[in-house]
């Protein structure tokens, strides 16, 4: 194993990079010298804390200072555990009793819900990134320590970092990674990975999620970091402009909204060079619009929690006039491999669908508290993704739906919900579409489908099913029921979130 990744960071922050700007977040703006003298304070703060050393969780918005925790945790050898805001106190509380911290760093706006954390959780550390009543202000704390020239550096084989999965089925599980993680996003930087060096980037959803780690290969290549507290497709297009951004990473629901806003066509967008998207099915009109909108930019990106980046699709492989590339997820990154296997595990060949199975350095170590479901995930150093997909010929994956998605109809067919959304989404009524299964009694499942009318459109479900039986010829493929929403529900990864909409749509329900 080679340098550990914080190291080598703060290395460059402290030398050739001290004057580039890092980090920007509303009207601060930090370079990376000032990143480097915060991230050595809290480095100070936390390793005078005897109980910091069982671990250190974060509960906090976008902000440089998430950043700065994260590197003086891996630079101490503490397990680092990343809380996203949007979770439920129920998902919080899962997490701190599997990673057991014993510090709590929290942002003073979840003053109140850190507090009941900690305590129900047994926390004997409550740092807060400025000031709270009643705790420790680690900021200024940090800032009142002597200046040190040195930082510590523990080896990369004592990071360790635990994040949340997205998954709207139960409580999130609790996904360990190692130094492996960041020896893979380091690798993606440079024309066939993530990040150019200094590239200037956007960064508007979660840093507490995995996605969040995807804006690593920008610090770690000189770039610049531009954090919004969260995602507005208003303040996105304004920023393209006003800080001349170079990348930023949605998932596609929230790539729609971007491309929706009114003030994207007038926008002076020409120094964006990508524009990550994944997390979801994206229909071919969508992949049009952008490329339209934008210019050849696109680029798909294919990552798990418990996997990060698998395959990416760059700019230059998105063709308008090519549907079939536009339907693929890429090729595995470097490092990464992928297979596609049947239920029993067995290799299947290119063209046959199947779940995807990955490995490579960036596979999770496994979920905390959760042994059994670790040994049925990771087997031989392979994880099984739950997701549906195939390989062609030249390694290129293509994705169909999550296996937990997929319609066990009442006649026996499986049904792939992309397939339904594709055809709903080419009616020019239809702005969005979520299509689902509900069960119908012992006899299996039925497909039914929400979707968003585009505006000055009123919904017609008989029409829109009439389109879909033209379309896929097969009537167990046409929704039973059409449900017009204002918008679709969305986890707090930005995922279409399936399980509710069942839940709301199920027959008595409505």
């Amino acid at each position: 194993m080679g340098a550990q990744y914080a190291v080598e960071l703060m290395r460059a922050a402290d030398g050739p990079w001290v004057r580039r700007e890092a980090l920007v977040h509303g009207g601060r703006r930090w370079t990376y010298g000032d990143l480097a003298r915060t991230v050595r304070g809290f480095a100070s703060v936390l390793r005078s804390s005897p109980r910091a050393r069982d671990g250190v969780a974060v509960l906090a918005d976008n902000r440089p200072e998430v950043i700065a925790v994260q590197l003086a945790a891996h630079l101490l050898g503490y397990q680092l555990a990343l809380v996203a805001p949007s979770t439920t106190y129920a998902e919080r509380a899962e997490l701190m009793r599997h990673s057991r911290p014993g510090a709590l760093v929290f942002a003073p706006g979840h003053a109140a819900s850190a507090r009941t954390l900690a305590t129900a959780c047994g926390i004997g550390e409550f740092l807060s990134l400025g000031p709270a009543p009643s705790c420790r202000d680690l900021v200024s704390e940090a800032a009142a320590q002597p200046t040190e020239h040195g930082l510590p550096a523990a080896p990369a084989g004592q990071v360790r970092t635990v994040l949340c999965t997205g998954g709207t089925t139960g409580l999130p599980k609790a996904v360990v990674h190692t130094h492996g993680l960041y020896d893979a996003l380091a690798a993606l930087v440079g024309d066939h990975g993530l990040a150019l060096p200094g590239e200037r980037r956007l960064v508007c959803t979660p840093l507490s999620h995995v996605s969040g780690h995807f804006a690593l290969p920008t610090l770690l290549s000189g770039g610049t970091l531009i954090l919004h507290d969260g995602f507005d497709p208003g303040a996105v297009v304004e920023t393209l402009a006003a800080e001349r951004i170079n990348a930023l990473v949605l998932t596609s629901p929230l790539m729609y909204q971007m491309l929706d806003h009114p003030a994207l066509a007038v926008t002076d967008h020409s120094g964006l060079r990508c524009l990550g998207y994944g997390a979801a099915p994206t229909p071919l009109r969508r992949q049009r619009q952008a490329l339209d909108l934008l210019g050849p930019v696109l680029q798909h990106i294919y990552g798990l929690t418990e996997a990060g980046v698998v395959t990416l699709l760059q700019p230059g492989d998105h063709h308008a006039d090519r549907p079939e590339s536009l339907a693929s997820a890429g090729r595995p990154v470097p490092g990464m491999r992928a297979e596609v296997r049947d239920d029993e595990g067995r290799r299947l060949p290119a063209g046959r669908a199947g779940e995807v199975w990955v490995s490579g350095p960036s596979v999770m170590a496994g979920y905390l508290g959760h042994p059994a479901a670790t040994r049925e995930a990771v087997q031989d150093g392979w994880l099984r993704t739950g997701d549906i997909g195939s390989l062609d010929a030249s390694g290129a994956l293509s994705l169909r739906a999550r296996k937990n998605e997929v319609i066990m109809h009442a006649s026996g067919t499986r049904i792939y919900p992309r397939v339904v959304e594709e055809v709903l989404l080419g009616h020019p009524a239809v702005a969005a579409a979520a299509v689902f299964g509900i069960p119908d009694g012992d006899d299996g499942e039925r497909v039914h489908a929400a979707v968003v009318p585009c505006p000055d459109h009123t919904l017609d479900a008989s029409a829109l099913r009439a389109h879909v039986l033209a379309e896929l010829g097969q009537q167990t493929m046409v929704p039973e029921s059409v449900v017009a929403v204002a918008r679709l529900p969305m986890t707090p990864t930005g995922k279409i979130d399936r399980q509710t909409l069942k839940d709301i749509l199920a027959p008595g329900n409505r």
